[in-house]
Formats: structure tokens, C-alpha cells, sequence
């Protein structure tokens, strides 16, 4: 039986699709150094996120969150966080999207 968290994110991915497989790894990944190493974000130039065709709809989904460093300055940083919702994703989702992945769960490459 679906939590309505799930029911959620499959009413949303019912009406808007699910991510990109690219997407759905960043975000994966993202959420896997985050749970590891505690809300530590993931840095990126703001060029590279805003309007990005990877980047921007997951942050319009409100699955990708950011803050901005050196604001103003010549290279902004965009520090990137996997939001509640996006968590979510990848918890609905993380059995196929696990499977994607280069290594296991334990970090040891697939055979």
C-alpha cells in the first residue's frame, strides 16, 4: 500500500512524467552524499544550474533546492539540496534507479 507521500509523487509523476534517467542519477546521487555526509551541499557554478535542461526542472519540480555563494561575485556557486519531495523521488524510485548505478549499494562495482 502507497504512503501519501508516494501517492504524492505518483500523482505528480502521472501528470508530469517521471525525470530524466540523468536526472533522476543527480539526483540520486545528491541524496546519497547528503544522507552520508549530512545536508553537506553539492557545489556547482550558477551558469551550470540556472535554466540548465538538467538542472531547472528539477529545481521548478521543487525537488532540487539551492543556495547561492559569492553572491555578486565573478563565479557564483550554487550549493544544491535534495529537497524533502526529492527524497521522496528517490525513495519511490530507488530500487530502478540503484540498479543504474555503476556500484552496489555498498560502494563495490557491479559485476
Amino acid at each position: 500500500m502507497a504512503t501519501k507521500n508516494e501517492e504524492e509523487i505518483l500523482a505528480e509523476v502521472e501528470e508530469l512524467g517521471r525525470l530524466t534517467e540523468a536526472q533522476e542519477d543527480i539526483l540520486y546521487n545528491i541524496a546519497l552524499k547528503q544522507d552520508e555526509l549530512g545536508r553537506e551541499a553539492t557545489n556547482l557554478l550558477l551558469e551550470k544550474v540556472v535554466d540548465s535542461e538538467i538542472y531547472q526542472p528539477m529545481i521548478d519540480r521543487e525537488m532540487l533546492t539551492y543556495e547561492i555563494f559569492n553572491k555578486g561575485g565573478k563565479h557564483e556557486i550554487a550549493c544544491l539540496y535534495v529537497t524533502l519531495k526529492g527524497m521522496r523521488y528517490c525513495i519511490t524510485f530507488g530500487d530502478e534507479i540503484s540498479a543504474r548505478r555503476p556500484v552496489n549499494p555498498a560502494g563495490a562495482p557491479r559485476a
